[in-house]
């Protein structure tokens, strides 16, 4: 699926594109707060929307992720950027989730089970979103067990030519 994703060629149009498409849904609008990413080169360039000050966005500490107001940023050793460990409260929010492929509402994340395990824990106070490119559409992917359902993928159209 990487490799899929690094050489579609659509990645920056379908980025802007998927932007509008986030910030003009009814579950942009409505949320508080957004629990958010700063993609890696083979997601979606969400960073537009990294501008708003409702986002929070993750880190990882002892295991765990949590999210963070803080827009002081550094790579982290999971290699992604990441903000001050102090951690933001939020009684609800839409959580838009990285992923490198999909089928259904289940994600193909990057096997490190950290969304999956938060989405569990918080499941009552999060609206879930993932942010797709069309060649992430991955109908050979089967969710496991541990897999958490997504309420919504964030996707501009299913790219069945692969």
């Amino acid at each position: 699926m990487i490799e899929r994703i690094k050489s579609f060629p659509e990645k920056q149009k379908e980025s802007i594109e998927l932007v509008n498409l986030i910030q003009n849904s009814e579950e942009w609008k409505n949320a508080s707060s957004i629990l958010a990413f700063c993609p890696l080169s083979t997601e979606p360039d969400i960073s537009p929307l990294l501008k708003d000050k409702k986002i929070l966005l993750p880190y990882i500490e002892n295991g765990e992720m949590k999210f963070s107001a803080s827009r002081k940023l550094k790579r982290s050793l999971f290699g992604f950027m990441e903000p001050e460990h102090i951690e933001a409260e939020y009684d609800d929010a839409l959580m838009l989730v990285p992923l490198i492929g999909f089928n259904g509402l289940y994600r193909l994340g990057r096997g490190a089970g950290f969304y999956d395990r938060y989405i569990n824990e918080k499941r009552e106070k999060l609206h879930t979103a993932g942010v797709a490119f069309s060649v992430s559409f991955c109908p050979e992917f089967i969710p496991e067990k541990h897999d958490e359902k997504l309420d919504r993928i964030f996707c501009l159209r299913i790219n069945t030519e692969t």
